[in-house]
């Protein structure tokens, strides 16, 4: 049988109907006029045990949005991607040719966008002419960004009446955008960063040293003989994030270890890591790790 297409509203229900919906959708909306991606919205209160087919989307990534706890087994191939419990407000990103397969057992909320992967290719030309990305196959990861923008994308009718779909056209574009930003890598065939061997672990090493400090990317470019904007470039080729994300990663992963080893103030943790303000650190670490700094360090206490 061959695989449906989705890009009218009876594929998307076909292509749900074949990896085991037998319920309605809450939500369907789409194609949207100008992106062409569309959001289903889909729950059930029972579990279903047998193993469905998750059927490939050709020309689509899709991005699954999990708005509750999930208890599930998903194999890409005979390979277990995950199995176990999956917390809520998590999505990963599916690549257009993925499938695989899945269990069901417990119930869900699940939350699926299709982005037609010429609108990806669009945006990532616009973004960086040189260095063009594609969305990476990522497993399920909180970020609340990601959430507010799909939760908007749920709420259009209510948050913009007869113009619904334009604006979710907008909220497609931010999502996107957003998601290049952070979750992209190169094109499969693209020449490697010119930034590797010895002079990237020397970049690196300094980030390092000095990640609780104003790390200049100004500095590090010229240590490489590179224009800001060209280091910049080679530097997100090379290790999959531009310079100032990577910088706030190190940051964050650092103050989650310091929550947890230490009992310092949140306030001092905050400090110690570079960051000018307490709200500042609290919201980054919120968008990171799905939860606040205080409900993190609370949360993993009680599991110890």
């Amino acid at each position: 049988m061959s695989e449906p297409t989705i890009d009218n509203p009876e594929g998307l229900v076909d292509w749900f109907r074949r990896g085991g919906v037998t319920g309605p959708l809450r939500n369907c909306i789409g194609p949207l006029p100008m992106s062409k991606a569309s959001i289903v919205r889909w729950s059930s209160d029972t579990p279903d045990t047998s193993i469905q087919t998750i059927g490939a989307h050709a020309d689509n990534y899709r991005i699954a949005v999990l708005l509750e706890p999930l208890e599930s087994q998903i194999w890409n191939g005979e390979r277990a991607v995950c199995g176990g419990m999956i917390g809520a407000n998590r999505f990963r990103i599916c690549p257009p040719d993925s499938q695989g397969r899945w269990r069901r057992l417990s119930s869900c909320d699940i939350v699926n966008i299709f982005i037609p992967t010429n609108a990806i290719s669009a945006l990532g030309r616009l973004r960086d002419s040189e260095t063009p990305s594609a969305l990476a196959d990522i497993p399920f990861t909180p970020d609340r960004m990601v959430l507010d923008l799909v939760w908007k994308l749920l709420n259009a009718q209510m948050l913009a009446g007869p113009l619904a779909q334009q604006f979710c056209d907008s909220m497609i574009t931010a999502l996107a955008s957003y998601l290049l930003e952070n979750y992209s890598q190169p094109l499969p065939g693209q020449k490697p960063s010119s930034l590797c061997g010895t002079r990237l672990q020397k970049v690196l090493a300094h980030i390092s040293e000095c990640v609780a400090e104003d790390v200049s990317i100004a500095a590090l470019a010229d240590s490489c003989s590179m224009s800001e904007s060209h280091f910049s470039r080679e530097f997100r080729k090379a290790v999959g994030l531009p310079p100032h994300q990577y910088v706030m990663k190190l940051r964050l992963e650092r103050a989650s270890l310091a929550l947890l080893e230490s009992d310092a103030r949140i306030i001092d943790i905050a400090f110690s890591q570079g960051f000018n303000n307490v709200s500042h650190f609290s919201r980054a670490f919120a968008m990171r790790y799905g939860i606040p700094p205080a409900n993190f360090r609370r949360n993993h206490s009680s599991c110890a």
